[in-house]
């Protein structure tokens, strides 16, 4: 059972950027999920593009942005993330507290971007015999084969971000109701309430700047955007 707290005090704990990307995907991949229900073809594309526009920053940002954001603050070895987990059923707060993500969940975003990537990417490929009638950007460029596989990969590889959205959204409320730790409000305000004997741990973040983030994102989105309009010619 979690320990009581003592007196907590807010902490920043996500930049911007990071929280931008975040609600941005989420709102990507909805609509390509309601988008190809709906066999709205033409937004569900648009869907797709935002999704590897947004992929790219967050690797982009994985490397030159705020210090909890880099993929070396959270990308740990097997032994720690397996020590991690053995301690959330009875950690205590200070024992499971990270200034960003924990070990577990920092695969979970590494997998996440690696899944929806792989989706954005091979709806490129897209061909109108097999997907709704339309042919992705790339289509042309490849032979039958590659576009045969990459439909394959669009239609299954779903099923895997399906089960890696539900697994992250449980832990979201598992750490609500049972750890009574709030980390999906901390994704919208970036601010996340602590122990004060916690606090230390939050101000060794080091946080870039948003307008960089900010930068980097249109600049994938209109790098994706003018690759996709040279490609269709």
């Amino acid at each position: 059972m979690t320990q009581p707290l003592s007196h907590e005090k807010k902490v920043k704990l996500w930049d911007f950027p990071v929280r931008l990307f975040h609600w941005a995907l989420v709102a990507a991949i909805v609509t390509a999920w309601w988008t190809n229900q709906q066999v709205m073809i033409d937004i569900h594309a648009i869907a797709g593009y935002s999704v590897l526009s947004l992929v790219a920053f967050r690797i982009i940002w994985g490397f030159v942005g705020s210090s909890n954001a880099r993929f070396t603050s959270f990308l740990v070895g097997p032994r720690r993330v397996l020590g991690y987990v053995s301690k959330v059923p009875k950690g205590t707060m200070a024992e499971l507290t990270y200034a960003g993500h924990n070990p577990a969940g920092g695969w979970m975003v590494a997998v996440l971007l690696l899944l929806v990537g792989v989706q954005a990417l091979s709806g490129l490929f897209a061909s109108e015999d097999t997907f709704l009638f339309f042919d992705g950007p790339l289509v042309a460029y490849a032979s039958s084969d590659v576009a045969r596989t990459m439909n394959w990969i669009h239609h299954n590889n779903i099923n895997l971000i399906y089960a890696a959205v539900g697994l992250h959204v449980f832990a979201a409320f598992f750490y609500l109701v049972v750890k009574r730790e709030n980390l999906i409000t901390a994704m919208i305000t970036g601010v996340r309430k602590v122990p004060a004997e916690l606090v230390g741990i939050f101000a060794k973040i080091r946080f870039a700047s948003p307008v960089l983030g900010v930068g980097i994102l249109v600049l994938c989105g209109l790098l994706v955007w003018g690759g996709v309009t040279l490609a269709r010619g």
